[in-house]
This record gives C-alpha cells, sequence and structure tokens, in this order.
C-alpha cells in the first residue's frame, strides 16, 4: 500500500510533505545515493494510480481528468443499523479529486529521473509503485446531507408505561441517535481506504426505564383527578391536534418513590419535528400562533390532578392572563425550556399518570395504592386591576370601521391554599400561594384603506365574553367525598357586568364609526 511505501521512505531517511486530504501533494525526497542509483537505473517499475495503471508516456492530464471522473463517479454504500443502506455516488457525497495534486503526481511517477521514481527504486520492495489519489471530501455538504438522514434516523428512547387504568404494562423502547461527525470521520476514512461500505457511527441511547421496572405496581386508587374543557370547532383543530400530542407523551408515564417528574422533560420541545402544529397560545398576555400551542392546558390539567392527590409541587408558575378553561390559582404555564412544571412523588410507592383527549374533555389523573387523604383548594380573589385600550390602524378594513381584536381582561391579584389532611390521624398540611395575572390590553383594528363597499360586512371581533371570577372559591376531593365538590361565592368579580359596574372600556366587536 501507498503508506507502507512511504513509511519506507520515511525510514530511509527521505522527507515526504502532504497536501490535501488523504492523497500525496508534494513531495521534497532526500537524493539517493549515487552508487544505491547506479544498482537500480535498470530497474523496470510499474506504475499504478489508485487501482488505474499507468501506461508509459501517458497524457498526465487526460489520465488524471479519466481517472478523476471514474472514481468520483463509483458508488459507495453508508450503511445505517435498522435503516436502508444509503448508496450514493462519491461525488453526491461531497467527495472530489484533488485533480491538481493528481496530475502533478502523475508526471512525477512517469519520469523515469524523476526524484519519486528513483526513490521506489531504492527502497521498494516490489517493482510496483503505487500512487494513492488525493482527494478532499466537502465536509459542509456532507454535513447537510447526513443532517437530513440524522432527522429521519434519531429516535427518542421511550421508557415502559403503565396503563393507569388497567395496570397493563407497555414495553420501553430504545433510542438512537445519528452520530454526524462520526460519520463524517468514518467516511473520510473509507475514502481514503477505497472502501466501497461505510458504517454509519450511531449512539444507542437506552430507555430509562424497562417493562420490568413496573411489574405488580398497584394503581387500584385514584389518587387525584382533573379535567377541562377544549373547544371541538374546526377552528381549534390545531390546539386539539397539540393537545392529544402532548397529552400521550404523559399518559402511562410512572414517578417512582422520591423522584421529580420535570413536564418538560417528557413532553420534549414544542416543535414540529416533535409533533405539534402551530396553534394560538399566550405570549406576553396576547393571542398569538405559536407551535406547540395548547400545551399549558395539558400542563395545567395535570398540575391540578397533583395538587389534588397532595404531592409536593417544585416548580409551576401561573399565565400572564386567565385561563377560561381552568381555575386561577390551578393553572400552570410550560414554555420549553424556560417555564417549567414539575412535581414529586413523596408517597412510599410508584404513582400513574392517566391522560385521555376525548369529545371536548382533557382528563388527567395520578393513580396508585389507596391513601387517606382529604385535599381542599380554597382561592380568594384579593384584588384587580383595571385594563387599557389601544387601536391599532389596519388597511386592510375600510375607513370608519373598527373591529374588536382582543378583548380586554382585568388583572387579577389572587391568593390560594391548599389543605392536605390525613383522615387517619386529623393532622392537616397547609400551604399558600399568591399569583399575579396582569391586565391583557384591550385592542381595536381601526380602518385605515378606502371608502367601504355598499355590500360591506365587518368582520366579526373577538367573541370572547367577559371575564368572570368567584371572589371565594373552594373545591374539595379526596377520601369521604365522591368525586369534586365545590363551593362559589360570586362576591364582587363573579357576576357578568362588573367590569362595567367599575367603568373598564366595554367592547363592542365590529361598529361603524
Amino acid at each position: 500500500m501507498a503508506r507502507d511505501w512511504l513509511e519506507r521512505i520515511r525510514v530511509a531517511g527521505a522527507v515526504a510533505c502532504f497536501a490535501g486530504a488523504g492523497g500525496i501533494g508534494a513531495w521534497v525526497i532526500a537524493q539517493p545515493t549515487d552508487a544505491y542509483a547506479a544498482r537500480n537505473a535498470a530497474r523496470p517499475i510499474e506504475v499504478t494510480v489508485g487501482d488505474s495503471p499507468l501506461a508509459k508516456g501517458a497524457d498526465a492530464h487526460a489520465f488524471v481528468e479519466e481517472l478523476a471522473d471514474r472514481w468520483e463517479a463509483e458508488p459507495l454504500t453508508l450503511e445505517v443499523p435498522g435503516e436502508p443502506s444509503l448508496t450514493r455516488s462519491r461525488r453526491a457525497l461531497g467527495a472530489r479529486v484533488d485533480r491538481g495534486a493528481l496530475e502533478s503526481l502523475v508526471r512525477q511517477a512517469g519520469e523515469s529521473t524523476s526524484a519519486m521514481r528513483r526513490r521506489a527504486g531504492t527502497v521498494a520492495a516490489e517493482d510496483l509503485l503505487r500512487v494513492p489519489v488525493p482527494f478532499v471530501l466537502d465536509e459542509a455538504a456532507t454535513f447537510e446531507r447526513l443532517a437530513d438522514l440524522k432527522d429521519r434516523f434519531d429516535r427518542r428512547p421511550s421508557d415502559a408505561r403503565l396503563d393507569a387504568r388497567s395496570g397493563e404494562v407497555r414495553p420501553h423502547t430504545d433510542g438512537r441517535t445519528l452520530d454526524v461527525h462520526g460519520t463524517l470521520d468514518a467516511l473520510h476514512d473509507g475514502l481514503a481506504r477505497g472502501a466501497t461500505t461505510v458504517a454509519a457511527a450511531v449512539e444507542e441511547r437506552p430507555a430509562g426505564r424497562a417493562a420490568e421496572d413496573l411489574a405488580g405496581i398497584d394503581v387500584s386508587a385514584v389518587l387525584g383527578v382533573y379535567e377541562t374543557r377544549y373547544s371541538l370547532s374546526a377552528e381549534a383543530r390545531d390546539r386539539t391536534f397539540n393537545l392529544r400530542v402532548a397529552a400521550e407523551k404523559l399518559d402511562g408515564l410512572v414517578v417512582m418513590p422520591g423522584e421529580v417528574f420535570d413536564f418538560n422533560e417528557a413532553v420534549g420541545e414544542r416543535s414540529e419535528a416533535n409533533g405539534f402544529r402551530p396553534a394560538p397560545q399566550i405570549a406576553g398576555g396576547e393571542l398569538v400562533d405559536g407551535v406547540g400551542g395548547g400545551t399549558c392546558q395539558i400542563a395545567g390539567t395535570l398540575h391540578s390532578a397533583v395538587f389534588f392527590a397532595g404531592l409536593p409541587i417544585e416548580e409551576r408558575g401561573p399565565h400572564s392572563r386567565p385561563s377560561t378553561y381552568i381555575y386561577m390559582g390551578l393553572d400552570a404555564v410550560v414554555s420549553y425550556p424556560q417555564l417549567n412544571f414539575r412535581f414529586r412523588n413523596d408517597l412510599d410507592f410508584p404513582v400513574a399518570i392517566g391522560f385521555t383527549i376525548d369529545g371536548g374533555v382533557a382528563r388527567a389523573e395520578l393513580r396508585g395504592r389507596p391513601v387517606h387523604r382529604l385535599v381542599s383548594f380554597v382561592r380568594r380573589v384579593d384584588d384587580t386591576t383595571p385594563y387599557t385600550e389601544r387601536e391599532i390602524e389596519d388597511a386592510s378594513l375600510p375607513r370608519g370601521v373598527r373591529v374588536l381584536s382582543q378583548r380586554g381582561v382585568p388583572g387579577f391579584k389572587v391568593t390560594s391554599f391548599r389543605i392536605v389532611r390525613d383522615t387517619v390521624t386529623n393532622q392537616a398540611v397547609r400551604t399558600r400561594v399568591e399569583d399575579t395575572y396582569p391586565p391583557t390590553q384591550q385592542i381595536w383594528r381601526v380602518g385605515a384603506g378606502g371608502l367601504p363597499a355598499d355590500d360591506f360586512v365587518p368582520p366579526e371581533g373577538d367573541g370572547h365574553p367577559e371575564y368572570t371570577a368567584d371572589g371565594y372559591l373552594e373545591v374539595v376531593q379526596g377520601e369521604g367525598v365522591r368525586g369534586t365538590q365545590t363551593i362559589r361565592r360570586a362576591g364582587r368579580t363573579g357576576t357578568p357586568g362588573w367590569t362595567a359596574r367599575l367603568g373598564y372600556p366595554q367592547p363592542d366587536p365590529a361598529r361603524f364609526d
């Protein structure tokens, strides 16, 4: 091989310099002694470049062009475990012959008096001079091709799961990831060796929890449960789709004793690559489209079930505006990776999460062995803050048209308590949380276009009703209570028309001034 021959040159005292990846670019070789040269002058030497013999007197440029085209067109197969092999030409995989360097080598090899030939005649153990093909691998272009393959190949590990209702164990799935940089190195080495098949560099990612870890877990008792409503309208289909995606990632997970559950880790990044779609979500107090819209409803529903199970809440934050699907104080905002919801299992047995999305109802429940707990959620509205109004000119609307783009929602300051009572000892633990929801600005789109046509019909504005919140609310679950017991007192903020009574700006969804 060429490397063996070069090593003999080095041992003999020659100095060789290489230019270009994987091949010989320029040669500076110590001259052999006259005695060696004279003794080997008449020794015939055959020259091969790569796998092609170099005929005596061949045109170096034409030889190189023909060889390079053929070399670059040769197929190379990338083998990926568990996937169909990827076969492409060397050129398609980003490999190119360094034609300038190769032509220089061919000219030296073809000249009987060149330093390369003289050295070969001096130190070669056989009457053959092998010249490797210098090539360059365009790593940027190859990286893009491998990145596309990685998107299809990579698979997150999936832990074994437990059906929270039946107790049936669902098997785990190990994950895998394509090491792009390692595969680049393997391609480079394979091209240098003239290999026709290269194994991709793959990293196995074993699941964290195997099926045998969940055998025999008791899920006979509901520890905490909560339901929220979602729209079944066609306009909300993408949001509903996201609810299902997030719920499926949670359904069947098991939290072991002492373990902390991490919502963002369990659900993953809210991206299209992770299965989510763009849908309306709250950002900065406004409803905007974002990938994964609706995930916060899943987090809030799960938080409420955890709340009524009496498990310690490690991390949770309120939304930037009240949500109509859940009580203030029970919501939980999540945004990957900054905002998270986490809880800890402080029981001495595993807790299974069950989640269903069906018929307009999102339902989360935690199940395990029976416990003697009675959990109460008590919330009061301490203060409110009026919202302001803002107008935005809209050239798509005729002049004189004013459309409500976003209905204002007052700000709230609420105090919530959780009381967890042991029904055997009658001992209770109370925790207190204060949440502040800033006011949501009322936004109008004001026409800045031409005069309206005779048949113009103003578009529908924001049709959300006035937000009301009971001044006092108590919700109880647990031993001795069938289902959920709720006590409500409307107070100042719990009856329709309360914002008008306080003098807050009132909307008229669409009108002509």
